[in-house]
């Protein structure tokens, strides 16, 4: 009989894994192998693997009780064609009786078989183990061997079209330009950059924002010329040869960001531009963690064994988060059935093996915030600037802007402290795994301040290697290597292969000495170079998100109220950013209102939180309360609305109907009293024509309030009054800058507030007046009781300057040594995170 396999990615439970089977199937001296899915998933997959092994692959696909198979390349696309047009294939097929249909290797797998389908919620067949004598398939069907190469093209531009840009460019970008060309006409790339452009220039049509470029194609003058990114290459000393050098004759990977929010519309547009556009599928696969959530599930128990089976196999298709392929005529690739735009059924590798190169279209959400923002503003330009904006950076103060909103980050912006897009790009390439591990930040900081030796090399990042084409510009400069050479010395220096970097720092080291340069000083370079080449960036990557970062930095600096309206309905499901929202605006200067039913009038001091913020709380719902209302009580909401008790009672738990009874207390009762199904109105004017009703009188505190608001928003909002006067650091410094930080607090039941704020803390505190050491994360350090508490002194630990420190309070100081003497700085407070916390208490 002739064995059909079933491979995973047709997702009827079979837990066959491909190259298992090919080897199996090599032991049983077989010399082909069908496989029999429903659909094209695993198609190129298995024809690579069984073509290394010297099998050949007959495709076959599964109709009802038919598997149609294709003989040669001609009746492959025959086959991919019918599947794609829905119909039976015009060629021979086999009736399914007549074949084994095998889903699993061994009959020992059966139980793993029979799990994977329940997983998939697939029925389980009587398919049969890969085991026995069985019947050569490509001999007695006739079959050859073929590749699934696809010969595509990019939409093609007249000819001469890049040159056509030459006449508006003045000398120095002219030059660069025509020397750029060359290569991509060499290479014959010229459609690839047409057909980018168009995708750019159609999302610029639709008012769909476009980000500044991704990647080292930020290092290119054609792009910048074409608009494909808008970081000049040449202000920012960015090299092409990064990006693209004759050594190179793989297409160059030009990325493009677009807000996430019309990625969708972009594509489905791109579609009525281009003959050919589809997306690319993409599998998850069944991991340890997976695999224990599913056995929940379901209720089953997992084996050891069967569990190993399981493990890695395909469990579900989705589409890739940015792939996009795009030609300029209709291509002869499986389609998923009803998918528009189209749904390729290959994933990412199985197009590369095809010799198919996909076009990266990513969603930001954080350009979708930025031109948002930029809308409401009016703002058309953005000045780079402005030391303000710098300034704030470089005091941790950077929740909501991107890449810079974790806490690591929110400390390393005070350690390095940019004062210019230059630095704020080294911060980004900074602020990644490895350079962190090998402590760069530290040593980028330290020579910042002028602290210890700096290298004479390196100077545009205080003689730390922080870019490879840092790396590439030493060995032109040095070495006399042309720009494309150093972009292969650049590769051959960052392999893990310590014998390829060694061969290439030899070599750079031959040239550099024999370019008459002092063989110590070259040494001491290359000793640079092997110990922190891994760890360089992409320098045109850096510099072009940085604009990104730096824009809304100006933005939230320069108009706070408007960037926080919008970044926290951009949130409003993330607790953690609304309660750092909330810290900040407070930090500002801003009483923050919680959110309100009907309009208020507010204060230029005063925001007022927007009602998504609530729990439960949908745009929906929130836009129903701006277009049904004014409201006049609670009924008269209910009766406009007709939203659930549930929400209704989170918008009152949240203060949202104290603009109709005044106090949260008054509200609650409001809301007790419609829940009993009377007027509480009514009560009082009853009691004058002598009626009496029984009323439980409701009285909250301080801390019910909190506990109320700590249900619907995820945290306290409402502060506690205090009667102590506020001193040493404020409460939400902690968490704005990510900062541990004395603060004098009233806790009550574990809330704890300076008058500012509130929070609940962690760990259990007896209720008082204290001075309590706090964490970001709501712990306490250390505490003392207040009234005994004199002053506080920070101790530096590491190397600092006069940047370092900000106005504190009376009774906070910084000791520091100067000239080998200790000296205290009243009223001043370090930035840096390395110090100690000394707090003293009175009479001591």
């Amino acid at each position: 009989m002739i064995p059909a396999i079933v491979s995973p990615y047709s997702f009827e439970g079979s837990i066959l894994k491909i190259e298992q089977v090919v080897e199996k199937a090599c032991k049983y001296g077989l010399k082909s192998l069908l496989i029999a899915d429903k659909n094209f998933h695993s198609a190129v997959i298995f024809n690579d693997l069984c073509r290394k092994k010297g099998l050949i692959p007959v495709h076959g696909l599964r109709i009802g009780e038919k598997i149609f198979y294709a003989r040669n390349r001609i009746e492959f696309e025959e086959l991919v064609n019918a599947y794609n047009q829905k119909r039976e294939p015009k060629l021979n097929w086999l009736d399914i009786n007549s074949v084994k249909l095998v889903y699993y290797l061994e009959n020992s797998h059966r139980e793993a078989y029979e799990i994977m389908c329940q997983l998939l919620s697939s029925p389980s067949k009587l398919g049969s183990p890969f085991e026995g004598k069985f019947q050569d398939v490509a001999i007695s069907l006739n079959c050859e061997t073929y590749d699934l190469r696809v010969s595509v093209r990019f939409p093609q531009p007249q000819k001469s079209w890049l040159r056509s840009y030459l006449n508006d460019l003045v000398p120095e970008y002219r030059k660069r330009f025509e020397k750029e060309i060359e290569v991509i006409e060499k290479l014959g790339f010229e459609p690839y950059f047409y057909t980018v452009k168009k995708i750019i220039d159609t999302a610029k049509s639709l008012d769909i924002c476009v980000g500044p470029g991704r990647g080292s194609a930020v290092g290119s003058v054609v792009s910048y010329i074409l608009g494909i990114t808008s970081v000049d290459p040449i202000k920012y000393d960015l090299l092409f040869e990064r990006f693209l050098n004759e050594y190179r004759q793989e297409l160059p990977d030009i990325d493009i960001d677009v807000e996430d929010e019309k990625r969708a519309f972009l594509i489905e547009k791109l579609s009525e531009e281009f003959a050919f556009v589809a997306q690319i599928s993409t599998f998850a696969t069944l991991s340890p963690k997976s695999l224990q959530n599913e056995s929940k599930r379901l209720g089953i128990e997992i084996k050891s064994k069967t569990f190993d089976l399981l493990n890695g196999l395909p469990f579900h298709r989705s589409t890739h988060a940015a792939g996009v392929v795009i030609a300029d005529s209709v291509l002869p690739l499986p389609i998923v059935p009803n998918t528009k735009p189209f749904l390729l059924e290959y994933d990412m590798d199985s197009l590369s093996k095809v010799g198919i190169t996909k076009i990266d279209i990513l969603g930001l959400t954080t350009l979708s915030l930025l031109h948002k923002l930029k809308k409401s503003l009016g703002l058309k330009e953005i000045p780079i600037n402005d030391s303000l904006v710098y300034k704030e950076i470089s005091s941790g103060r950077t929740h909501g802007i991107f890449q810079l909103e974790r806490l690591p980050a929110r400390s390393l912006c005070r350690q390095i402290r940019p004062q210019d897009i230059r630095e704020l790009s080294d911060l980004l390439a900074v602020n990644r795994p490895g350079p962190l591990l090998a402590k760069l930040n530290e040593l980028y900081a330290e020579r910042k301040r002028g602290c210890g030796e700096r290298s004479r090399f390196f100077e545009e990042t205080y003689g730390v290697m922080i870019y490879q084409e840092q790396l590439m510009k030493i060995a032109v400069d040095l070495a006399g290597m042309t720009p494309a050479e150093s972009d292969l010395f650049r590769k051959a220096i960052s392999q893990k292969d310590l014998n390829v970097m060694k061969d290439a720092a030899e070599q750079f080291k031959r040239r550099a000495i024999g370019k008459g340069y002092d063989r110590f000083s070259i040494e001491q370079l290359v000793e640079i170079i092997l110990r922190f080449s891994s760890y360089g960036f992409n320098k045109s990557h850096s510099i072009a998100y940085a604009h990104i970062s730096y824009e809304l930095a100006y933005i939230k600096h320069h108009f706070p109220k408007e960037f926080f309206t919008i970044y926290l309905k951009e949130h409003s499901s993330d607790r953690e950013k609304i309660f750092l929202s909330v810290q900040e605006l407070r930090s500002r200067g801003f009483r923050v209102v919680h959110p309100s039913i009907n309009p208020v009038e507010l204060k230029d001091n005063e925001f007022q939180l927007p009602l998504e913020v609530i729990a439960g709380v949908s745009n929906s719902i929130a836009n129903m309360c701006i277009t049904k209302g004014p409201f006049s009580s609670i009924d008269d909401f209910t009766r406009k609305t007709s939203i659930p008790l549930s929400t209704l009672e989170r918008l009152v738990f949240a203060g949202a109907f104290d603009c109709l009874y005044s106090t949260r207390e008054e509200s609650i009762k409001a809301f007790n009293a419609f829940q009993k199904g009377y007027d509480s109105s009514l009560t009082e004017m009853s009691s004058i024509f002598g009626e009496h009703r029984e009323e439980k009188v409701l009285k909250f505190t301080q801390k019910d309030i909190a506990a109320f608001e700590e249900q619907v928003y995820g945290f306290p909002l409402t502060p506690l009054q205090i009667s102590f006067q506020e001193n040493f650091a404020p409460l939400t410094e902690v968490f704005v800058s990510g900062r541990i930080l004395p603060v004098a607090l009233l806790v009550d039941s574990n809330f704890a507030s300076d008058g500012t704020t509130i929070i609940r803390i962690k760990g259990n505190l007896p209720d008082g007046e204290y001075l309590c050491v706090v964490k970001p994360d709501c712990s306490i350090d250390e505490y003392y009781d207040l009234s005994k508490v004199d002053s506080v002194v920070y101790e530096p630990q590491s190397c600092f300057d006069h940047m370092d420190f900000e106005p504190a309070s009376e009774r906070e100081m910084v000791k520091v040594k100067l000239l080998d003497k200790k000296v205290c700085i009243d009223s001043t407070r370090p930035l840096l995170d390395h110090y100690k916390i000394n707090v003293m208490l009175k009479n001591t």
